[in-house]
């Protein structure tokens, strides 16, 4: 059970990153993807495709090169579709802030959140 205090902490830390530009124009760049019937069916053919050939290859099938280099071409075009593009790019920019509330994170608490996250999300 977190204290009173933590809880607060935790819950202002929240709203202040919902808040935060970054934040909000990964979530509009989310939405947007989510409602572009195109990026949404080519990711689906794509992570669709690359379960097959995951599973045909943990099954010891040797996959020809047409279909690697359909893979690959795919996703291609996948990664350049404008509105996967722009979440990718709102994802990218993200990241360092993400990360630097980390590092901020562990120097406040004296241990490592990455770590503690992480064995948290292990055990779940």
């Amino acid at each position: 059970m977190l204290s009173p205090e933590l809880t607060a902490a935790a819950q202002a830390l929240g709203e202040s990153l919902r808040r935060h530009p970054l934040v909000q124009a990964y979530h509009e760049a989310v939405a947007q993807c989510e409602a572009d019937r195109e990026a949404v069916d080519l990711e689906g053919r794509l992570y669709a495709l690359y379960t097959d050939l995951v599973r045909r290859q943990e099954e010891g099938e040797v996959l020809a090169r047409a279909e690697v280099q359909f893979f690959n071409d795919l996703k291609q075009r996948v990664f350049q579709q404008p509105s996967i593009r722009a979440r990718e790019d709102a994802l990218a920019a993200l990241k360092p802030y993400l990360a630097g509330i980390a590092d901020e994170l562990t120097q406040r608490l004296g241990v490592d959140y990455t770590a503690v996250v992480l064995a948290a999300g292990d055990e779940s």
